[in-house]
């Protein structure tokens, strides 16, 4: 009978198919904590209980007069040992600090610290990978590089913890930035009592939250409510002062400007109040079918409220055509189309519930975001202040649908969920995003164009020309990118996309050079910017992850590809991998003559 390879490796004492393994535990599963704890208990007892003769300093021990009976069987605890004046005995316990191992003298004490065993040797770092085992992590603990949240915050998931600063930084710099146009002194009033006293909110909550022992959970639910309500309500009430006070202005040539105007502030307030006011898991709220049905209907209030605005503002502007000019009325149309266009893809993808549409779009707004907090830097043409009476407002709007879909309540109901091919999903979207967003960039540059000849355009007619054959081009490499990527073959698929995005990367930098030289503009969608940011997110994307690996570890670009297709275009069905053998049934063959 063959030896076992195993007996005379060292092995630890918590590995659970040791030699002298009882076979007690499944295989099929992996045991819990109390299934390992009973079936390591005799175990480490029986290893215990073996004869440990480590050789002191300098000396040989003799092993001649030992019986092996007396070794198997295990000597008595207490009892001496040839050889040695002092016994270790299996219940001693370690040092501590150093690990050693104290020796006890013949009637079981403590002899002198001088008097050690050899400490025990240091655990080692020991790879898991394709080693077939898994570390002993407590329970659900992942150590992040060596970083592990003390007990206290175990409960505090990332996902809530990301939206409470977003929900911090937005309040903040709605403090810093343009809240109203018409600078009117209530409102603006208003608004910093709501900031602050959803800062302090946010802060108080956290606070009653992490230091107690044992936590309000329903008394910081109903701060949290409470404190980020004053935002919300702010908001709403200087977006519907705008409005009213600017409906017996519609036709009118504003001399000095709107009655109210809405800055940027507005929006990052009504941000941060969406995002902030819902209760976190850690403080005990779990969404149920009742809180999902209610953030779903708030997503279809933003779009009535958004689509209710856009008819205003084109009626505003039919009326305009006749009191400010065709000039003025064909501009203002032209930004309207791009919004409306906009904020249209964000809320289609949302109400649909589309899946790689809804985490591209709110990708989408979350640049956005992210833009208009650097807005006192940027100036971006999107975060300037806008009236109903003189615009299309849809970025409080915007971001109220970006606060409502990344809540937990609207999450919860979405098929949320990423495989690596996904990379491949959205560089497909994000192609289409660009074809769609540059198609209208070129009527806005036509429209401009004609606008340009009676001055209300900010650049030339022959610019305004040129930008839209830029965008065009635009257009026609979005469309061979994603074409590339949903026919051709994988390898020659990846080249043509990366080729494309670096298209769109190039000539996207350059247009923002020269239109930031001829108009003074920012980068933005008709100006080349959304090009630029779209190739590089491409080429990211197509680039950077690591593609798909075949059973043998090795990278797969093509198998990588045809998963993304059978996902995009639907399910494969088996019959597709059997062979044609039609031409070979059909052939006649003659019987073999004897």
């Amino acid at each position: 009978m063959e030896r076992d390879p195993r007996e005379d490796d060292p092995q630890d004492a918590d590995w659970i198919f040791a030699v002298d393994d009882p076979h007690s535990l499944p295989t099929d599963r992996l045991p819990d904590r109390a299934e390992f704890d009973r079936y390591a208990t005799p175990l480490l007892a029986r290893r215990a209980a073996e004869p440990t003769l480590p050789p002191g300093e300098g000396e040989t021990v003799d092993l001649s007069d030992l019986d092996p009976e007396a070794l198997r069987a295990g000597a008595a605890p207490g009892e001496a040992r040839p050889g040695r004046s002092a016994t270790t005995l299996p219940g001693a316990e370690p040092d501590a600090v150093t690990g050693a191992i104290p020796a006890l003298g013949e009637d079981g004490e403590v002899l002198d610290d001088d008097e050690l065993v050899a400490p025990l040797a240091r655990p080692r770092t020991v790879s898991y990978a394709r080693s077939g085992t898994t570390p002993n992590a407590e329970e659900d603990e992942i150590p992040l590089n060596g970083f592990v949240l003390p007990d206290r915050f175990r409960d505090l998931g990332v996902f809530d913890a990301l939206r409470d600063v977003a929900a911090l930084i937005c309040l903040a710099t709605a403090l810093t930035t343009t809240f109203t146009l018409g600078h009117s002194p209530g409102l603006d009033l208003a608004g910093k009592i709501a900031i602050g006293t959803g800062l302090v909110a946010l802060v108080l909550v956290h606070l009653l939250r992490w230091v107690p022992e044992t936590p309000p959970l329903a008394v910081i639910r109903v701060l949290r409510m409470v404190g980020m309500l004053p935002a919300l309500l702010t908001a709403v009430a200087v977006l519907a002062t705008d409005l009213v006070l600017s409906l017996p202005k519609l036709f009118a040539s504003l001399p000095e400007g709107p009655p109210v105007g809405i800055g940027i502030g507005v929006s990052l307030l009504l941000l941060g109040g969406v995002l902030g006011i819902e209760p976190r898991a850690h403080e005990g709220y779990l969404p149920q079918a009742r809180a999902r049905r209610v953030a779903r209907t708030l997503l279809l209030a933003v779009a009535a409220a958004a689509a209710l605005t856009l008819l205003l503002a084109l009626v505003m502007i039919v009326g305009r055509v006749f009191t400010t000019g065709w000039a003025y009325s064909l501009m203002t149309f032209a930004n309207t189309m791009v919004s409306a266009l906009l904020i249209g893809i964000v809320l289609v993808a949302a109400l649909r519930r589309e899946r790689s549409w809804y985490v591209f779009s709110t990708g989408v707004v979350a640049a956005l975001v992210i833009a208009a907090l650097a807005d006192n830097t940027l100036g971006l043409q999107f975060a300037a202040a806008l009236s109903a009476a003189s615009g299309y407002v849809y970025l409080p709007y915007l971001v109220a649908a970006f606060g409502l879909m990344i809540s937990r309540s609207f999450v919860r109901s979405m098929p949320v969920s990423f495989r690596r091919t996904d990379w491949l999903v959205y560089s497909v979207r994000a192609f289409e995003f660009s074809a769609i967003m540059h198609t209208a960039a070129v009527l806005w540059h036509l429209m401009a164009a004609a606008a340009a000849t009676a001055g209300q355009a900010p650049g030339s007619p022959v610019l305004h020309l040129i930008d839209a054959v830029v965008c065009a081009c635009f257009v026609v490499v979005s469309l061979v990118g994603r074409t590339s990527l949903l026919s051709r073959q994988a390898v020659s698929a990846r080249a043509s996309g990366v080729v494309s995005a670096l298209v769109l990367v190039v000539v996207g930098f350059l247009d923002v050079i020269v239109n930031s030289l001829a108009m003074a503009a920012g980068a933005g969608l008709v100006t080349g910017g959304v090009a630029l940011v779209i190739g590089l997110a491409i080429a990211l994307m197509l680039t950077v992850p690591a593609p798909v690996r075949d059973e043998f570890g090795a990278p797969d670009v093509g198998r990588m590809f045809a998963d993304f297709r059978a996902r995009d275009g639907g399910r494969v069905s088996l019959l597709d991998r059997v062979p044609d053998v039609t031409a070979e049934t059909a052939r006649r063959k003659t019987f073999p003559g004897r």
